[in-house]
């Protein structure tokens, strides 16, 4: 007599009536992802903690150390956790600031409201006449006379932000700025009666660079975010190009997006 098959549905692949299917590779994984989740959710692992060793949260799973290993890969590609050689798997630790780019905040607005202390060190004022890329963002001619200003924005005294802002010096002179509270946008509309309505924001991933990360604190090996932002004023008319270079692992992006 013939014997039939049985076919794993998960596998794709059949055997002989008789044998026992797979177990199936995914709920194991999950089962993983989620041991972890719960640690972290209880509080028993917070931002920066080391994982248990694949091993003993085998052992707690009554599972293979492979179905382990390949449910944190997942929770490491989700940017739950992060892998580091010399030091192991840890929770990845969470960003203090969050920057909306759906709105129109500066800098120390977004370090105030996660609850920290917004400081200023001014490291440059300049006039300078424009580029040719200055002139294409302000909507001036080339080499008319522009106001450059070099900040560093803090929190808590440790750097955050480094701004190089751009405009026009007919709306904003280094005096001027230099008579104000120190917010770009908040000198633009004493000094011009112009208000900031909207902004063209352009936001990329670059590479260590020398003078701006030494001047954040940046490591080599640290990412950097280059947010760049074109404000246009009621008329809608360029008045402001900004470049702030964030450090990555401080400042998270988010938006919020609807019909």
């Amino acid at each position: 007599m013939q014997q039939g098959t049985l076919v794993d549905w998960d596998s794709g692949a059949s055997c002989l009536l008789g044998c026992r299917p797979s177990r199936v590779p995914g709920l194991l994984i999950s089962r993983g992802n989620q041991y972890i989740l719960n640690l972290i959710k209880d509080g028993e692992l917070t931002n920066g903690s080391k994982l248990p060793s694949n091993l003993s949260i085998a052992r707690a799973l009554n599972v293979k150390t492979d179905d382990v290993y390949d449910g944190i890969d997942e929770l490491i590609t989700e940017q739950v956790v992060t892998d580091n050689f010399e030091e192991g798997t840890s929770v990845k630790i969470k960003p203090p600031f969050y920057y909306p780019l759906n709105k129109i905040i500066s800098i120390g607005t977004m370090i105030k409201e996660a609850g920290y202390e917004a400081g200023t060190e001014y490291l440059n004022l300049d006039e300078q006449p424009a580029t040719i890329l200055d002139a294409e963002h302000l909507g001036i001619e080339t080499k008319e006379p522009i106001t450059i200003i070099e900040r560093l924005r803090t929190a808590n005294h440790k750097p955050v932000v480094y701004c190089l802002d751009k405009i026009a010096k007919t709306y904003l002179t280094c005096t001027d700025y230099q008579q104000s509270s120190g917010s770009m946008l908040e000198a633009i509309k004493a000094s011009t009666n112009h208000v900031i309505m909207h902004a063209e924001m352009d936001l990329e991933a670059i590479s260590y660079e020398p003078h701006i990360s030494e001047v954040l604190n940046a490591s080599p090996h640290e990412g950097l975010m280059l947010l760049k932002v074109v404000h246009y004023d009621e008329k809608h008319q360029p008045i402001l190009y900004s470049l702030n270079y964030i450090k990555s692992s401080l400042v998270k992006f988010t938006i919020t997006k609807s019909e």
